[in-house]
């Protein structure tokens, strides 16, 4: 397990003094093809210098390449003792967000350097393996513990992203991952409960993560749904699934899922339901779609099983798709609202930024670029009565199967999904937070050109919408 294992780190130290010259320095790392070059005075280590060092203050024409390393060296060093576990190595390098721990005798900069921990090694020794990480949050039976082996998703994520993984295979592997902190959450909350549950039922994940979209922390949406009892049983089979449901959303929180501000939480009656009451509330939505209707459904829609019974999913989507049939009009409103997102840019094509509020002068990349390519995907595969297909960019790829005259917009649009959910993700590991708010002016020239180019598919996925379900006509 990572809490335990010791962190292996690399006793082949290469040094050199705070007088030597950065292309000295230079030379000796591209002889012994190390990364990084620590820096000592009287045996003692004072700095530390990696590849990005010379990308950030060397090539940058910050420092000439005849300066000392003293003058580009990140100091004080951080110096760790022998004994670290990898866990203990990952959460000091997010703290300190830096790429390399030195190993001390004593733990302290005031005793000679024995090696070199960097992100690198740390990656191996996970075994850069996701299965490890699934075996490990299994065996567990604390919560808090599945917290920790969060982050280490968190780092492999990092880490998929800098080797330039592609994004669809990362999603795969980061989404297996929550899914399981997400059972293993379940499995622990049943064993809080008094007695066994009453009848069958099963979790569902919502939105972001129902379409295998979250790679970073967000809210939860989820819901539950258990399998129909006799109607005397219903009060306190109700009372049971959402005190479960309460053990589960507060678990959730606790591994990093802030609650639903919205509260479409199975913890709220409305979203703990039977299946026949569930239904009712979709026939409800589907056939009076106002637009809250139209917003919940669009959230409900992407579901998938997080834990139970897989058949109870099968009969909701028959059921939705049923529906849906009868009242076709449904399907205009959901087009409406896949309309509703603001444009990403404005007439001179400039990007369009946030006017007021706390994100002012901000772009949101969430509502400007993610939503409306969503959206659009949601209202297509729907019309098509595809089930089980949850994901944007597969809906986009199914689609493109499906109406191969429209082919090549479809592989546009899920190409685009997946390049700005990766620079959302990107953005988001960057800045500590969900990614959505962008500013420009940190952005280079080649970011910018990037994001525009996904422009080009929203605009063109809009129209085809507007002009195949008819919006303006009917809701003009």
């Amino acid at each position: 397990l990572p809490d335990l294992q010791l962190a292996s780190y690399s006793k082949k130290l290469i040094t050199c003094s705070t007088r030597t010259t950065i292309q000295k320095a230079a030379e000796i790392m591209t002889k012994k093809q190390i990364g990084s070059i620590l820096v000592v005075s009287k045996e003692l280590p004072v700095g530390i210098i990696t590849d990005k060092d010379f990308r950030n203050k060397v090539i940058t024409g910050k420092q000439p390449i005849t300066a000392s390393v003293k003058t580009i060296m990140a100091s004080p060093v951080i110096t760790y003792p022998k004994n670290l576990t990898i866990t203990q190595a990952q959460m000091a390098m997010m703290k300190s967000n830096i790429s390399h721990l030195v190993i001390t005798e004593d733990g302290t900069p005031n005793t000679p350097a024995l090696g070199i921990l960097s992100k690198h090694d740390v990656m191996v020794s996970l075994g850069d393996n996701p299965a490890v990480l699934v075996k490990a949050i299994k065996r567990t039976t604390r919560i808090k513990k599945i917290k920790q082996l969060r982050k280490s998703i968190m780092v492999l994520l990092t880490g998929y992203l800098e080797q330039n993984i592609p994004l669809g295979l990362i999603a795969k592997i980061i989404s297996e991952l929550n899914d399981t902190c997400i059972k293993q959450v379940v499995e622990i909350s049943i064993a809080k409960m008094d007695t066994p549950s009453p009848t069958n039922f099963a979790w569902l994940a919502l939105g972001s993560q129902g379409r295998s979209e979250q790679l970073l922390h967000t809210d939860q949406d989820n819901a539950l749904v258990f399998e129909d009892v006799p109607e005397e049983d219903l009060p306190k089979t109700t009372t049971y699934f959402l005190e479960l449901a309460k053990h589960i959303t507060k678990g959730l929180n606790t591994i990093g899922y802030e609650y639903c501000p919205a509260d479409m939480m199975a913890s709220n009656p409305k979203w703990c339901l039977s299946l026949q009451e569930w239904k009712n509330k979709l026939s409800y939505w589907i056939s009076n779609p106002g637009p809250n209707e139209v917003l919940m459904s669009s959230i409900f829609f992407d579901y998938s099983l997080a834990y139970g019974e897989r058949s109870l999913l099968d009969n909701m989507s028959e059921h939705i798709f049923r529906t849906v049939e009868k009242y076709p009009i449904f399907l205009v409103h959901l087009a409406n609202g896949a309309l509703q997102s603001p444009s990403p840019t404005g007439f001179f094509r400039q990007f369009l930024v946030e006017q007021d509020g706390q994100h002012k002068d901000f772009f949101d990349l969430k509502s400007r670029a993610l939503r409306p390519l969503i959206d659009a995907a949601r209202v297509l595969i729907l019309s098509h009565s595809v089930k089980a297909i949850s994901n944007t960019w597969e809906r986009y790829e199914k689609l493109a199967e499906l109406e191969p005259n429209n082919q090549e917009l479809y592989l546009a649009c899920s190409y685009a999904t997946k390049a700005l959910l990766k620079f959302r993700t990107r953005q988001g590991l960057l800045h500590h937070d969900s990614g959505r708010f962008i500013e420009l002016e940190q952005l280079t020239k080649q970011e910018k050109m990037k994001l525009k180019r996904t422009f080009k598919a929203i605009k063109e996925i809009q129209e085809l919408i507007t002009l195949r379900f008819k919006v303006t006509n009917i809701l003009g």
